[in-house]
């Protein structure tokens, strides 16, 4: 989004000697309809599609082209930079938007979003006061245990505001330092800016393109990914602003040379009227040239903005160098416009018309409300896309906000003190949003709704009830709480003895034991079973009512624990297959499926094959009563579910080494936070309430494979967390699930006797 500043290119006279005020400029009334291009761009293709619609690129490159355009006529005209009051008297400008909508969305995000976003919406909401909530969000999009939660924030928008702000801070400091080294050197500012800009535009380019490969994430957030962007308008800038002359650098206040009185004569005046009848041939000539490049330039630059987002699949990775053609399209219309900046059939007859006017004007606006009302309109209805008459009156109802809070700020701005001057506003602006961000933290700490209600197997049966043992109880809150959400992950125990861990283990995953009780019957001085469990996240939440069972049987269990890797064979190309007709027969689909953070599930990187590796040589060393593993993927949408790629051969050496096999079926897989969704809609609404038959196949995949396998046997909790017809978020007042596929260590502890039971009974078979 470009910051609200002065649409305007320098004039001839800008040419002429420096003067102590900087050269007059002309405003270029299609600058603003390149705004109503791009942020009608961002509005459709955010309301009515899932692709990246490049606008927010062409705003970097409008805002740097303006901004260095600014500062490079200063610069050569000796006007005093003054950056303290340059930032001051921007961001006093750009905040009072920001405030009246960081407010709006602190008032929604408590009255309408799950508690348990509450604080890291909060966190997002400090990194918009400040300026730096891309990189909040980049942060949250990596992190594993937090899950990508930050494409349904209504403050995800916020992140190019913070990468021009930063921007703001940084091209300041950027074009004086160029501006003294020239001073210093007495070479020609231009040149040296030239030179800046040019590598930082290579610099950022070469790593967007690097780090988008590796992470597009992460990258599509980061300010060092988009520097290049900003870059290019600089350089554009730099081409359309005449060239300093090593005097035009000199300090505020001197003399140019040719103001000399005594360098005026009659030599002089022949050599005047020679070069300006040179430099009339020559201009045009230029002309000629110019306005016909001009036309050609804009029309191509204003059809690659547009294509963008048809040029964008969705595999695409963004920005990387296919953000090219935005900004290299941004590029030619701003200089295609000054080239032909009247020309009848040029681009500009477009970017000129009253409608883009209109829209450019408000585009700041429209940018900053669009987005959170359209995923609180998505929060509120439960839905995945949005009618086009939605999507109209989200943006009529961006307009009038937009209007609104221009009035409202009319308003503060007018009160004794805030105009006394832009520091003040700023500072002032800045307190009346922290403050109400402080007070909600502090609540979002203190609150407790399960305050004075005991957590007791009768208040809280969870899967008891589907067992037949309890009864749900009415009036109770549920938990776990949002606050305690991120203990949810299960009871692994203690971590190995570090001459106990492989190293390979290690250095790519995690080894945790849990020891018997040697004070118990049922243990006495050695373990009754040794049990290893080799897998993911999801082998890492059976944990817990694996624990309780171990701790009741007197049981070792030696856990080999790598996030968002099923354990299976390596992947070769025989291999690397999934089953999805429920046969138990691999199919060569290679369709392996993906972790709760959208990463490879089955093994599909070179760390997680090496994992894999390390942990079946440890286990057959270890040589335990029974290897236990998730054999069954579970998927979001149909079939639902599939045997892991690979599965059999991967316990193949455990049955020939005569070490019995022991395989869960998954879990369901939703394609939205359930946690969230009962903490939205509670848990008796129907988007809670998944039928079971949109969740899992109708029988276990893994029956076929157990039946060819006589030391193989499946464990199915299928009846532990769904009903005959659905799956419910919420089983016995307690969350079944901590996020679209978790099942809560709450629950899982309802879930030992369950466990303990199907254990003992296939450890009995083998």
């Amino acid at each position: 989004m470009t910051f609200p500043t002065s649409t305007t290119t320098a004039s001839p006279a800008a040419a002429g000697p420096p003067a102590v005020r900087a050269p007059r400029t002309q405003h270029r009334a299609d600058l603003q309809g390149l705004r109503g291009v791009a942020v009608l761009l961002v509005v459709a293709f955010h309301v009515w599609t899932q692709k990246v619609s490049g606008g927010v690129d062409v705003f970097f490159v409008l805002s740097a082209f303006l901004l260095t355009g600014s500062f490079a006529r200063r610069i050569q005209a000796g006007t005093p930079l003054g950056l303290p009051a340059y930032w001051a008297r921007t961001f006093a400008r750009l905040i009072g938007p920001v405030a009246v909508l960081l407010l709006a969305v602190l008032a929604a995000v408590l009255a309408l979003f799950p508690p348990s976003r509450w604080g890291e919406l909060l966190t997002q909401a400090w990194g918009s006061l400040f300026y730096v909530v891309n990189w909040v969000l980049g942060a949250q999009a990596v992190d594993y245990y937090a899950g990508n939660s930050a494409a349904t924030t209504p403050l995800q928008h916020m992140w190019s505001l913070s990468v021009q702000g930063q921007v703001f801070l940084l091209w300041p400091l950027l074009l004086a330092g160029a501006a003294a080294a020239a001073r210093a050197t007495g070479i020609r500012f231009h040149r040296l800016a030239w030179a800046m800009f040019t590598v930082v535009f290579a610099v950022s380019l070469g790593w967007s393109v690097t780090a988008t490969a590796a992470g597009p994430e992460a990258a599509y957030f980061s300010t060092l990914t988009r520097l290049w962007e900003f870059a290019l308008g600089s350089l554009t800038a730099l081409a359309l602003t005449p060239g300093a002359r090593p005097t035009d650098t000199a300090p505020p206040g001197a003399r140019p040379n040719n103001a000399d009185p005594a360098n005026a004569g009659a030599a002089g005046a022949r050599a005047a009227v020679t070069r300006s009848s040179g430099a009339a041939r020559a201009a045009g000539w230029a002309a000629g040239v110019a306005v016909p490049a001009g036309v050609v330039l804009g029309w191509a630059g204003l059809t690659a903005i547009l294509a963008t987002p048809f040029l964008i699949g969705p595999d695409t990775r963004f920005p990387g160098a296919i953000a090219l053609a935005p900004t290299l399209g941004a590029a030619a219309v701003l200089v295609g416009g000054a080239l032909a900046p009247a020309a009848p059939t040029g681009a500009g007859r477009v970017l000129t018309t009253r409608p883009l006017q209109w829209f450019g004007d408000r585009a700041y606006g429209i940018y900053l409300w669009h987005w959170p009302l359209l995923i609180t309109y998505l929060l509120l209805t439960a839905r995945d896309t949005v009618p086009v008459p939605v999507g109209l009156a989200i943006l009529a109802a961006s307009i009038l906000l937009t209007r609104a809070t221009a009035l409202l700020l009319t308003g503060w701005r007018a009160l004794p003190g805030i105009r006394a001057g832009h520091g003040v506003r700023l500072i002032a602006t800045g307190l009346l949003v922290a403050l109400p961000l402080t007070g909600a933290h502090q609540y979002t700490l203190l609150r407790d709704p399960t305050a004075g209600i005991e957590r007791t197997a009768e208040n809280y049966p969870g899967a008891a009830v589907l067992r037949g043992d309890a009864e749900e109880v009415p009036d109770v809150p549920i938990i776990p709480t949002d606050a305690e959400r991120d203990q949810e992950w299960g009871d692994t125990g203690e971590p190995c003895p570090p001459e106990d861990t492989p190293e390979r283990i290690r250095d790519l995953g995690q080894c945790r034991i849990i020891e018997p009780d040697p004070g118990t019957t049922a243990a006495g001085s050695h373990p009754a079973r040794t049990l290893v469990v080799i897998g993911d996240s999801h082998a890492q939440q059976l944990l817990t009512p694996i624990h309780r069972a171990a701790d009741a049987q007197g049981w070792r269990v030696v856990s080999y624990l790598r996030m968002a890797c099923r354990y299976t064979a390596t992947p070769t190309a025989d291999t690397d297959t999934a089953d999805t007709d429920g046969t138990g027969t691999d199919t060569g689909t290679n369709d392996t499926g993906t972790d709760a953070n959208g990463t490879d599930d089955t093994g599909g990187t070179t760390e997680c094959e090496e994992f894999n590796a390390a942990a079946r040589d440890a286990a057959l060393d270890a040589d335990p009563d029974a290897v236990l593993t998730i054999g069954t993927l579970s998927l979001p949408g149909p079939p639902h579910e599939q045997l892991v790629a690979g599965y059999e051969d991967g316990v193949t050496p455990f049955l020939d080494a005569g070490i019995p096999v022991i395989a869960f079926r998954d879990n369901p897989r939703f394609d939205h936070d359930m946690f969230e969704c009962v903490e939205t809609y509670g848990p008796d609404h129907d988007r809670c309430n998944t039928p079971r038959s949109e969740a899992l196949l109708p029988h276990n995949p893994l029956d076929a494979l157990a039946a060819r396998h006589p030391d193989l046997h499946t464990i199915d909790l299928t009846d532990r967390l769904c009903t005959e017809n659905t799956c419910p978020g919420v089983v016995g007042n307690i969350m079944v699930y901590r996020d679209l596929d978790h099942v809560t260590s709450s629950y899982g502890e309802t879930l030992a006797p369950d466990v303990e039971h199907r254990l003992l009974d296939a450890l009995d078979r083998t």
